[in-house]
């Protein structure tokens, strides 16, 4: 086989294939990664099992995985009994009362975990949060 010297056109041909190539690894990076940061976690299923997030990123091929987003923030939610709905004490006297929680997901995986398999997307959303959580506090 003969050697065939390479001229200035297929050096400048390999250079932009690779270029293309470049930018298309970014391209597909950019679109598939995504990141947590400090307040927010999330956990992704799908193919490989379950992997908690905490801090650092990974890759979501969309059909193939899902994610479900956890906030780490503590919460407040406020319950109030007021009127119709207020409490009434052991010696049959009504009283209003205003109390105020602070909710937040423990920061382990098992903690991300259970909040993803549980609250879902809720913890995103401090009304649906209350929701759910309102009867614990006033049984409280």
């Amino acid at each position: 086989m003969e050697d065939l010297p390479m001229n200035g056109s297929d050096v400048i041909a390999i250079v932009i294939l690779i270029t293309i190539i470049i930018a298309i690894g970014v391209y597909l990076l950019h679109w598939l990664y995504r990141h947590s940061s400090k307040d927010q976690s999330f956990v992704r299923t799908g193919l490989g099992g379950e992997r908690v997030v905490m801090g650092g990123g990974a890759l979501i091929i969309p059909i193939v995985h899902d994610i479900t987003r956890v906030n780490m923030n503590a919460i407040p939610v406020e319950i109030r009994r007021l009127g119709e709905q207020s409490l009434i004490t052991r010696n049959k006297m009504r009283i209003d009362i205003i109390a105020e929680f602070f909710v937040r997901v423990v920061p382990t995986e098992a903690g991300v975990s259970t909040a993803a398999r549980t609250l879902g997307d809720r913890t995103q959303n401090p009304a649906a949060l209350k929701e759910i959580v309102q009867g614990r506090f006033v049984d409280a």
